[in-house]
């Protein structure tokens, strides 16, 4: 008669290689991304790849994108402190509109100094773009605008919720 030991080691061997590929295949899919690169450097790799840039111009567009990012902090922040704003008069049991309005008018001030250099920087990209690659840009927004209001995710803020 024959001893059934030979089962329990197959499913011993089964469960450690599953073990086995359920650690590695994590590890080795992150060890793929060694080299971690900043948000206006991947910026400038996507615009030098999709819009198929020269050495000229992805050397023009990398300050822009560098002055982009650099706002994109304050313009977080600010949203924070409008959200947190919100919260608090949400939970108080009397909204206080004079407060809620400083805070709006604050941020507003800081957006009015922040868009004339986006103005400028808007204007500097635009001339370094060819016409054909102006072209291809305004496609691919279009696109996705045209995506983005077939999914609802355009317009008033009010239709996402319902």
């Amino acid at each position: 008669m024959k001893k059934f030991s030979c089962k329990s080691n197959s499913a011993l061997r089964n469960l450690m290689i599953g073990a086995l590929v359920t650690v590695s295949v994590p590890l080795i899919i992150s060890a793929c991304r060694t080299q971690e690169m900043s948000p206006p450097e991947r910026a400038t790799e996507f615009v030098t790849t999709h819009l198929d840039l020269s050495d000229n111009q992805t050397r023009k567009f990398s300050p822009i994108a560098e002055n982009m990012f650099a706002e994109k902090e304050d313009l977080l922040e600010m949203r924070k402190n409008l959200s947190n704003e919100i919260i608090d008069q949400m939970k108080s049991d009397n909204a206080d509109a004079a407060k809620l309005e400083a805070v709006l008018n604050k941020n507003i001030e800081q957006l009015r100094l922040k868009l004339a250099k986006f103005s400028t920087n808007f204007a500097e990209f635009h001339a370094i773009l060819t016409p054909e690659q102006r072209t291809e840009l305004v496609e691919k927004i279009e696109s996705r605008l045209e995506h983005a209001d077939k999914r609802g995710r355009r317009g008033h803020w009010v239709r996402r919720w319902f």
